[in-house]
């Protein structure tokens, strides 16, 4: 167990707990909830809705990572408020015009439009490993970035 997994509880259970885990992870909580949702008044009601919400409260941390806690639940919370907001999806996607930055592309659809491996594939007419390995080509391009 590392150091920062020792520092956080496993599950939350005090307010000040959930404002150490705000002052800990705000920031990329709302770097995730930006790249979703853009509008910078809409990004910060769903900052706030993570971190007063009872779904923080209830997480129980079976990755034994926070981070990856909360990466999850701002994700799933701007996803959320998207299309509660009415914010459309990309109807159509131009097959050739997306080939072209592959990866970045399939990031989009896959992190931050909510669409799933299969979705994807079919919209750009790939097979599902060639949508796998252009989000694993991403991966690589973002970590040496």
């Amino acid at each position: 167990m590392n150091e920062w997994e020792r520092a956080t509880p496993s599950v939350i259970t005090k307010p000040t707990e959930q404002l150490a885990l705000y002052d800990r992870y705000g920031s990329i909580a709302y770097g995730v909830i930006l790249q979703i949702l853009p509008q910078a008044p809409q990004a910060q009601e769903v900052m706030l809705d993570l971190f007063t919400s009872t779904d923080l409260l209830k997480v129980p941390n079976p990755t034994g990572n926070m981070a990856l806690t909360i990466i999850r639940l701002a994700r799933a919370k701007a996803l959320e408020a998207k299309s509660r907001l009415g914010v459309p999806l990309p109807s159509t996607v131009d097959p050739d015009t997306a080939k072209a930055n592959l990866p970045d592309t399939v990031f989009n659809l896959s992190f931050r439009q909510g669409y799933s491996i299969e979705a994807i594939a079919e919209k750009l007419q790939l097979t599902k490993a060639e949508v796998l390995k252009a989000i694993h080509d991403y991966s690589i391009a973002f970590r040496q970035a």
